[in-house]
């Protein structure tokens, strides 16, 4: 399906690896590896590494919704190895 990255259309599949990440104090990166498990009507259902769920407008994947949103969450279209100067942490909300 095709869904809005960050200023591009891009195609994502049911079974893709993406990283869902935070930015921390200074310039670390904080996340986790997570896969595309499900799409509803209104979003696309993210499980991360750890068993924690993070959703996103199913047409805009630049946004995250909910408590992922509220703890500065954001979804990275790359894989966890993929991802330059990472610190592994587990999704936490």
């Amino acid at each position: 399906m095709r869904t809005f990255h960050y200023g591009e259309y891009i195609n994502i599949e049911i079974g893709q690896e993406v990283t869902v990440a935070r930015c921390g104090s200074g310039i670390g990166t904080f996340g986790e590896p997570a896969t595309l498990t499900r799409t509803t009507k209104q979003h696309l259902v993210f499980t991360t590494k750890s068993g924690k769920t993070v959703k996103c407008p199913i047409d805009n994947m630049s946004l995250t919704v909910g408590k992922a949103n509220q703890a500065g969450y954001f979804i990275i279209t790359k894989k966890f190895e993929d991802v330059e100067n990472i610190i592994h942490s587990s999704v936490m909300f």
